[in-house]
């Protein structure tokens, strides 16, 4: 999992307890990449309905165009891709909002790429960028409890109600990193 641009990555399959099917096919290998302002159309139809994610201000986001409350200007979004299809997403930026000075703004893997460590890559990339922007302390408002679960898996603690923090931005790419592995 090593890299940061245009890598590709194989993700393992995850076999529901119980079953142990030595024919079933490993999930086929994942590309990582920057999405661009041409990628944010594809990005955003992905959550099916009653999914969160999917917010139509990415595009204008993405451009600097949309500004979240004490976001600065720079900003990143990654993509997972399996052939030509993205699978997943993660973006964030630097912030002043709540004592931190990075944010993940959304994340979001397709169901069927969940628990394979697509993520985790997703997130460990995240980190990276902000760790190279010179940022460590990131936050993450919560969507609901499977993305609170899956934080918490990373090292995030309880900030408020609502909003998540990861103290060290390189405890959580080296957290992330090791969870992907893992799957």
């Amino acid at each position: 999992m090593a890299g940061r641009e245009g890598t590709a990555v194989s993700a393992r399959e995850r076999v529901p307890r119980g079953e142990h099917d030595a024919q079933a096919a490993p999930l086929p290998t994942i590309r990582y990449r920057p999405a661009d302002l041409t990628d944010v159309p594809r990005l955003v139809g992905l959550p099916r309905p009653g999914e969160a994610g999917g917010d139509p201000r990415m595009l204008r986001y993405l451009a600097g165009e949309h500004h979240p409350r004490q976001a600065l200007p720079p900003r990143v979004m990654w993509m997972a891709e399996e052939d030509a299809d993205p699978v997943g997403y993660a973006a964030g930026h630097l912030t002043r909002r709540l004592g931190c000075d990075g944010e993940l703004q959304w994340i979001y893997v397709v169901r069927r790429c969940r628990r394979a460590g697509v993520g985790a890559e997703l997130l460990r990339r995240v980190a990276l960028w902000s760790l190279d922007q010179g940022a460590s302390r990131i936050c993450v408002d919560v969507g609901d409890e499977e993305a609170r679960s899956f934080y918490r898996r990373l090292g995030a603690t309880d900030l408020s109600p609502h909003w998540m923090v990861w103290e060290h931005a390189g405890a959580l790419a080296a957290r992330a990193a090791r969870l992907g592995r893992a799957g």
